[in-house]
């Protein structure tokens, strides 16, 4: 899960909806939660450090779930239900059949779930599967209502768990809907504190939500204790927290499945082979520009053979760079390179997540930034002072597409 054209973790709002979906947890969120920690201790964290590292992981699970509640996807399938000629019409001939073809045509990959209602009794729905975060209204011109939701509880527990690292369980009252941790789920969860679950010991973080179509939802975020351990002071460790929650977005970019079934998916193009092979840069254009029409999860790629480059196509501004090889008959006749994620996107997906001021900067320049044009140097920890505010900042080395250094730095309030 997309915020622009390539954010394949929020291609769960989408379609994080990541963004479709955003595939099982990657190389990046089975790291330790708490990558806050200090590198290689195991050792259990003092109480104040692991409530400052849990609490800080809930304010990002927190940040999702109202995307998902408020976000720019809520907006725009209100907008489409709420004027609507063809669902008017059939809600008002009373026509359920019809009414669930309308709601069909309005779900575009976005709405996981959607029921029409009149006398308050479901009359016709569409979609299916467990959802969250639902949004009510009234369809004008009738006396129907309407509610929806954009966002699966499958897709929102992959994209917790791939940004932060924590297990996460879904509950409805004592009952659990869903989770990324196997075994029974624990008999009651405290709002915050140590947790035993299957024999491991936990720090817990719950949060309050709404399941599909009403009722109340629990969130329970689960930090393995043994990975909590903390470089400092509270807000030094909230710094280090969300900054490797910012690296995790980053790391998702190069590594998730998503990257890995869209390189298997350009690499197997038998268009793309013989275009390649053949050197022929009008073809080949076209492959790539067939690979965005099918809404691949792709932003740019570019080509080279042995003669030299052929091709360049997508965006300007374009981040973390994955390398496939072109093969035609059982030889290689090129190389590429491409990205799944452009740098607004990435901006966006940072900046949402962690509230943080996001900065992208190369050698000569900054590239993109929610500040313009940024403080004149950032240090890769540290105070920053800048627009008569005060930050504390987070800086780590990403790729440019298609090489080369990128700097992100996250500029945290202080």
């Amino acid at each position: 899960m997309s915020l622009g054209k390539g954010p394949r973790l929020l291609a769960a709002f989408t379609t994080l909806g990541l963004l479709a979906g955003c595939g099982s947890a990657s190389n990046a969120s089975s790291s330790s939660p708490a990558r806050a920690a200090v590198a290689g201790t195991t050792s259990t964290a003092p109480t104040g450090c692991a409530t400052a590292v849990a609490s800080t992981l809930g304010t990002v699970a927190t940040r999702v779930y109202h995307e998902a509640a408020t976000g720019g996807d809520i907006a725009q399938a209100v907008h489409r239900m709420r004027s609507s000629s063809a669902l008017v019409a059939a809600v008002n001939s009373g026509n359920a059949s019809g009414t669930r073809s309308a709601l069909q045509a309005l779900l575009l990959g976005q709405i996981v779930r959607v029921e029409v209602l009149r006398g308050g009794r479901v009359f016709a729905q569409a979609g299916s599967g467990a959802a969250i975060a639902p949004v009510r209204g009234s369809i004008p011109g009738t006396s129907a209502s309407f509610v929806l939701s954009t966002q699966s509880g499958r897709t929102y527990l992959r994209v917790v768990h791939q940004v932060t690292g924590a297990q996460v369980l879904l509950l409805g009252g004592a009952r659990r809907l869903a989770g990324t941790i196997g075994g029974p789920s624990p008999a009651s969860v405290p709002a915050e504190g140590p947790l035993t679950v299957a024999g491991e010991s936990f720090q817990a973080f719950a949060l309050t939500g709404s399941v599909y179509p009403s009722g109340a939802l629990r969130i329970v975020l689960l930090i393995p204790s043994s990975t909590i351990a903390c470089p400092g002071p509270a807000a030094q460790t909230r710094v280090e927290t969300l900054g490797h929650v910012g690296e995790n977005v980053y790391q998702e970019e190069l590594h998730s499945p998503d990257v890995a079934a869209t390189l298997r998916h350009v690499e197997g193009s038998s268009a793309f082979q013989r275009a390649v092979a053949a050197h022929d840069a009008a073809a080949t254009r076209a492959a790539i520009v067939g690979f965005f029409e099918q809404h691949i999860h792709v932003v740019r790629v570019r080509v080279t053979t042995s003669s030299g480059p052929l091709v360049d196509v997508g965006g300007p501004y374009v981040l973390a760079p994955v390398h496939g090889t072109v093969r035609s008959r059982g030889r290689v006749v090129g190389q590429f390179e491409m990205a799944i994620q452009d740098d607004a996107g990435y901006l966006k997906l940072a900046h949402l997540f962690t509230g943080a001021e996001v900065l992208m900067r190369t050698r000569a320049r900054q590239v993109m930034g929610t500040l313009s044009p940024g403080p004149a140097s950032v240090p890769d920890r540290g105070s920053v002072s800048y627009g008569g505010r005060s930050y504390e900042a987070y800086s780590f080395s990403g790729v440019a597409f298609p090489t080369g250094p990128l700097r992100i730095s996250l500029l945290l309030p202080s």
